[in-house]
């Protein structure tokens, strides 16, 4: 069974940035390439820049070497640079190619690694110009991925308070009723206490969905008016120190449930239970996702069952491990995931149940707060 999460023990960020370092280090090393670049678009932060130089900001990039350590970035960013990775040496400029390019070719920096993904073909046309010779090789995809994948406690902990956060803000919008708001009033309020009770931002738009359109997944909140008698789905999250978080809850406002509504939840809720009870370091994430399919399909759902089962979330509230129905990872020690199975019926609605877990050695802990009991909301 889950357990309840302790303080956390091990590295801290500065020491957690450090191991990224040296991995990536590693990498370059061994395959015979001088550096690496850690890239992250004109309008949105990278994760990976973030996981291993700590700058949280966007319109920047990173050359590591065995030795030396560059950030690049324009002078909105110069205090919070410095700030934010104080062990790297800021170029602040309004041209980072130009720049980039004069460090590679200074540096002789001809054998680079790269993020595909996160290099666009201007950046490419435009350093091999300024830089003739140059080499790029792609990073792995996988490969920071691959160590971000595995928390460290003091990363598990942020996720904890994130999701603390943000369970905190559900409660006081339920306590205060649904019936007779609208579904973009109830996302605002939520996302306005996030920000009062600690938060950086949402870490995704909130969803809220009512009555028939509860059947939609990923619904977009609008001006409809929730209803006495609707089913309400609240998908929510909170950021802290980058650090995302994710839950969902599903509510009746100020009504009893039909009988459907309520068998739709009771199924709902078996599914993940048994789900959760299923994890254990070592099952593949598939078994994982067949235990909730088949608690749903027995009971007659499975084809309004339309999504997988969970997805990994830290740096990015999407992010590996996939809980699908051919995931054939292996669940870790470190990996924190969400557990969230739903029903989903055209002109009826929809309940999903979405539960914030972290990966210990012996079983899962919840970190979600918020009770998984039907809401009733008055």
């Amino acid at each position: 069974m889950a357990q309840e999460c302790g303080e956390p023990q091990g590295p801290a960020r500065g020491a957690l940035m450090t191991q990224a370092l040296e991995r990536l280090t590693r990498y370059i090393q061994q395959r015979g390439l001088d550096a690496a670049l850690i890239n992250s678009s004109e309008h949105l932060a990278s994760p990976n820049l973030k996981y291993v130089t700590g700058f949280r900001g966007s319109d920047a990039c990173a050359v590591i070497t065995p030795t030396e350590r560059h950030l690049i970035t324009d002078g909105r960013y110069k205090l919070q640079a410095a700030q934010e990775a104080p062990d790297f040496k800021l170029h602040v400029t309004r041209d980072k190619t130009a720049v980039l390019a004069r460090l590679l070719i200074t540096r002789k920096l001809f054998r680079l690694a790269i993020e595909p993904a996160r290099v666009t073909h201007e950046l490419i046309t435009n350093l091999t110009r300024k830089a003739p010779g140059l080499v790029l090789r792609p990073l792995n995809k996988k490969f920071l991925e691959h160590f971000r994948i595995r928390k460290t406690p003091a990363e598990i902990e942020l996720v904890k308070k994130a999701a603390e956060i943000a369970s905190e803000a559900c409660r006081r919008v339920v306590e205060e009723g649904l019936a007779g708001r609208t579904e973009l009033e109830i996302a605002g309020k939520l996302e306005l206490l996030f920000r009062s009770l600690g938060a950086d931002c949402p870490s995704f738009p909130t969803i809220v969905a009512s009555g028939a359109r509860s059947a939609l997944p990923h619904a977009v909140p609008t001006p409809k008016e929730i209803l006495p008698g609707d089913l309400t789905i609240l998908d929510f999250g909170c950021s802290l120190s980058g650090y995302s978080s994710d839950e969902t809850v599903t509510c009746v406002a100020a009504a009893s449930p039909t009988p459907l509504q309520k068998r739709m939840y009771e199924v709902v809720r078996e599914a993940q239970l048994r789900a959760i009870d299923s994890l254990r370091v070592g099952v593949a994430v598939g078994a994982v996702d067949e235990v909730a399919r088949k608690c749903i399909a027995d009971a007659g759902f499975g084809k309004h069952f339309v999504h997988g089962l969970g997805h990994g979330v830290g740096l990015e509230v999407h992010e590996p491990p996939w809980l699908t129905p051919k995931g054939k990872e292996v669940l870790e020690e470190g990996m924190i995931m969400t557990i969230e199975p739903g029903i989903y019926i055209e002109g009826v609605g929809g309940v999903r149940l979405e539960s914030l877990i972290a990966m210990r050695t012996d079983g899962p802990v919840i970190l979600s707060q918020m009770p998984k009991d039907l809401i009733l909301v008055n």
